[in-house]
């Protein structure tokens, strides 16, 4: 029972360490609640290997609490920052994470473009819009408005403004939906 209690010990002695990123008390809670059942699988009649094994690395077994922290405090928090963070943490273990990483930063480039036809909007509004011209059609900056036509005008500046205010829209709304489908899959 001594060797089984040792072995015991230091793997409740490495899930206290894995569950560093927690409040001591919940670490404290968890680590007792662990013990209890390791006991409770050894009166079974199992060797302490064998209920080890049931339980897996110590590591694997806190991030699942660690994991569901930072989920809980994203979503408490209510802010896209810590959803982002928890988003970007997980986009190597999933479909999830990494479909909403994608839709991010498309999301913050529309948005950095608007904010930067904003800017050449109303640093050289003669030079800057939607322009159409000799079968081309783009957006910016041109040399010689003369050789194409405006199409937006005036009408860039809000239209820019939409390009970074829907965005930046998405990107909240998608967080969300994503921390909480995260959430619900643990």
């Amino acid at each position: 029972m001594n060797t089984e209690t040792g072995e015991f010990d230091a793997w409740l002695r490495r899930l206290k360490w894995a569950l560093s990123a927690l409040p001591a008390q919940d670490q404290n809670d968890i680590v007792a609640e662990a013990r209890a059942h390791l006991r409770d699988a050894l009166d079974t009649g199992r060797t302490a290997e064998q209920v080890l094994a049931g339980f897996g690395s110590a590591e694997d077994y806190a991030q699942q609490f660690v994991d569901q922290m930072e989920l809980s405090g994203a979503l408490g928090a209510g802010r896209s920052g810590p959803m982002l963070r928890v988003v970007l943490h997980r986009v190597h273990r999933s479909l999830i994470a990494a479909t909403a990483a994608a839709v991010v930063l498309t999301c913050v480039l529309l948005a950095v473009t608007g904010a930067s036809l904003m800017y050449f909007e109303l640093s050289d509004p003669l030079r800057t819009g939607l322009w159409s011209g000799g079968g081309n059609l783009f957006v910016g900056l041109i040399d010689d408005p003369s050789k194409a036509v405006d199409l937006l005008g005036i009408w860039l500046l809000p239209a820019a403004l939409g390009a970074v205010v829907v965005p930046l829209l998405i990107v909240r709304l998608v967080l969300v939906w994503a921390v909480r489908r995260l959430a619900r899959n643990r």
